[in-house]
């Protein structure tokens, strides 16, 4: 069957139309884009303040120092801590949170730190912490909590890196009793 000229022309117009129609549609309008809204600002109801974490003293009386840590626990600690914050807390701030005055107070101490070095060889990575929740109005809510890791299937496989993993999940055992804050909890494995 032959088509006509007319029809042939038609057809052709019909789908230069659509296309354009198509085109035009995912160019959107020409309106100004609205803009975003802002972002929210830390404030003392979407705030947790948490000062340095200290190096504290073990069961045994021995007082640890920055000198028997060469993994940084307490930097790699406070991030894990502020990756993984749970709603209604948004924000992990240093003192002074002159914007979140009156924001609750986070403390937390090094109790037990065993991270000898070798990596995967070296034997078990174990991070002990003991830490308060000072709130306005309420008394203090305290934590112990311990994580410990005996093998590492991950790469690289450093002491460090496996202090990291350590850190980590007690970053999110931290973050989860921060939605209900217990006095005396046992965070991690005890």
């Amino acid at each position: 069957m032959t088509e006509h000229p007319f029809a042939a022309r038609m057809t052709a117009r019909l789908s230069m139309a659509v296309g354009t129609a198509a085109l035009l549609a995912a160019c959107g309008t020409r309106q100004p884009a609205a803009p975003e809204p802002p972002p929210p600002e830390a404030t003392a109801r979407n705030s947790v303040v948490m000062p340095a974490v200290t190096y504290g003293t073990t069961a045994k009386g021995v007082k640890l120092l920055k000198a028997d840590d060469a993994c940084d626990v307490p930097a790699s600690l406070q991030q894990a801590v502020q990756d993984q914050l749970l709603a209604p807390y948004e924000y992990l701030l240093s003192p002074p949170a002159t914007n979140a005055e009156g924001a609750p107070v986070l403390k937390i101490e090094i109790t037990d730190l065993l991270a000898n070095a070798g990596g995967l060889y070296g034997g078990p990575k174990i991070v002990q912490l003991r830490g308060t929740l000072e709130r306005k109005g309420e008394s203090p809510a305290r934590f112990t909590a311990q994580r410990q890791m005996f093998i590492y299937f991950g790469m690289p496989r450093s002491t460090c890196s496996m202090v990291g993993v350590v850190t980590y999940a007690l970053g999110e055992d931290i973050a989860k009793w921060l939605q209900k804050p217990v006095d005396g909890a046992a965070l991690g494995e005890h």
